[in-house]
């Protein structure tokens, strides 16, 4: 989402235009699809490596809709605890002294926030229900998982081959490779790729 706090001015600074609810949100809902998709394709990921074999994307149509759901929740509470630093806000006169200080001039940016997050946690609810969108964002991530996995599995197979190069074991070893590779490599990749929130 925007910085909105580059908006931020007083009598002695240039004021920059605000952003429109419109854009802030759809700054909003593009970074809430790419979290969608990490956690889509980390679930794809793990589900490879406990269930080796073609991977059912309809098995994600559920857990699409959760992720979904989840980050809905996550933008309706963000609004929620703006909703109460709106109401201080506009009680406060003066110029901010750190970051989290809202005072009555941050009142315009703080409600484009606001609405902001609302309109991409109601995005986010509605498209729960959406088939055809859900299913999309699953094949897309089942894209990335495997354009992952494909990357990775051909960097490890790569590095090992070149570590025992004219090994006279060399193929009798692969299915071990391989499972390390499953056990230990692709395990890192999906830590590595797990967001924090």
């Amino acid at each position: 989402m925007l910085d909105w706090r580059i908006w931020r001015g007083s009598k002695d600074t240039v004021k920059y235009q605000l952003p429109t609810v419109e854009d802030s949100a759809a700054d909003g809902y593009a970074m809430a699809r790419q979290a969608a998709l990490m956690e889509l394709k980390n679930r794809i990921l793990i589900h490879a490596i406990r269930q080796p074999g073609a991977v059912d994307t309809e098995l994600f149509i559920v857990p699409a809709g959760e992720v979904l759901s989840q980050l809905s929740r996550e933008h309706q509470e963000l609004a929620e605890k703006l909703e109460k630093k709106l109401a201080r806000a506009r009680k406060r006169p003066g110029e901010a002294e750190y970051g989290d200080d809202y005072r009555k001039i941050d009142v315009k940016n703080l409600v484009v926030r606001k609405q902001s997050l609302e309109l991409v946690a109601a995005q986010l609810a509605e498209q729960i229900h959406d088939v055809e969108l859900v299913q999309s964002l699953i094949q897309e991530a089942h894209s990335q998982a495997w354009a992952e996995l494909s990357r990775e599995m051909e960097r490890s197979l790569d590095r090992t081959e070149a570590l025992e190069f004219g090994d006279e074991h060399y193929e009798d070893e692969r299915d071990d490779r391989l499972r390390q590779f499953i056990n230990l490599d692709l395990a890192q990749l999906i830590e590595e790729n797990t967001p924090e929130y």
